[in-house]
């Protein structure tokens, strides 16, 4: 660790923060605990976020529950939480993008942190928030609109644009709504279905479509997206067969062999449908760009469902947060409220 650059900020050294200390179900593992230490030291490109709010993704419970275990070990005790927004109290001396005072907005990645008080992390998992939205708003933003941005303009191809044809399976959900709301901006024709259910209003939808984008999963998407998709279309998931997400060596050669047979009748078969498994990857570039040209603009919003006020309810905000987001019924992003904006 370096020096960072001095702060009119008071930090203290130690801070409320979310606390996993195993997998399993949240309220057997989770903890909220006022004695975690501030992670104050800062390598030359790292800063010190005070948080304001985090929100939850589905792989925040996937990872409690245990589920990418035998791929991703955790250390315990260990702080969830990959969106978050806040303000920078504190910066490494090779920090050049940002200054101390900044409000910004970013998705941690496996590294997590953000359901805490204070959080570091390198500058370019960052971006400035957007003016025009609270700070329970931008965290909202980071994993789930950033995901369909990439599926939207950097996966599919040609990028959705004018007069593209996009079927949205699972429109209800956070990514799905960000999707609804992204290829709406740039002029696309939108359909989208609600639930996994939704199957027999797929194949009624008719031949034309040039991307289906599956934030739902399960391998009937696949099989019905085929009837749908124009030939060379492209269906795009961001799930796969496996809804459960469950990784083991069975189930990773498992996807790995039915991603080499879709592929490989992309290529032989007569329809040509482009089968593509999509994993989201940290860009600030593309913050800053769904900041300026969608946010700032009014092109897309933050749709809420509810925010969880750990100050109010303690332990259980973050109890709730996470059974909520299990349960797969919230109508756009859950929020951790952490600390009220100055």
């Amino acid at each position: 660790m370096t020096e960072s650059i001095s702060t009119n900020y008071s930090i203290p050294s130690v801070m409320k923060a979310a606390q996993q200390n195993g997998y399993g179900e949240v309220r057997n593992v989770l903890t909220l605990r006022n004695d975690v230490p501030v992670p104050y030291e800062l390598s030359s490109k790292q800063i010190l976020i005070r948080v304001h709010a985090g929100s939850i993704n589905q792989i925040d419970w996937k990872v409690l529950n245990g589920n990418f275990s035998s791929l991703v070990r955790l250390s315990f005790p260990h702080v969830p939480g990959k969106d978050v927004a806040g303000v920078i109290v504190s910066i490494g001396l090779g920090v050049k993008r940002f200054q101390i005072g900044d409000k910004v907005y970013g998705n941690l990645g496996m590294n997590d942190g953000s359901f805490a008080e204070y959080v570091r992390g390198d500058e370019s998992l960052f971006s400035l928030k957007p003016n025009n939205i609270t700070m329970e708003e931008a965290a909202a933003i980071p994993l789930a609109c950033q995901t369909s941005y990439q599926v939207l303009f950097k996966k599919a191809s040609p990028p959705i644009g004018m007069e593209s044809k996009i079927l949205i399976c699972g429109g209800s959900t956070a990514t799905g709504l960000y999707a609804i709301q992204l290829a709406k901006a740039v002029g696309a024709h939108v359909t989208a279905t609600c639930s996994q259910r939704n199957f027999s209003l797929m194949e009624k939808l008719g031949q034309n479509y040039d991307v289906v984008y599956d934030c739902i999963g399960g391998e009937q998407q696949w099989i019905s997206a085929q009837q749908v998709l124009k030939c060379g279309g492209q269906f795009i998931t961001i799930v796969g067969d496996d809804r459960k997400s469950i990784i083991s060596l069975k189930s990773l050669v498992s996807v790995g062999s039915s991603l080499i047979n879709r592929k490989f009748w992309s290529i032989f078969g007569s329809s040509h449908h482009n089968y593509i498994f999509h994993f989201v990857n940290q860009n600030f570039q593309e913050l800053d760009d769904i900041r300026t040209k969608y946010i700032e603009t009014g092109k897309v919003k933050p749709l809420i469902d509810t925010i969880y006020d750990w100050q109010k309810d303690d332990v259980e905000a973050l109890y709730l947060l996470y059974e909520k987001s299990k349960s797969e019924k919230a109508q756009g992003k859950l929020i951790l409220k952490i600390a009220h904006e100055e």
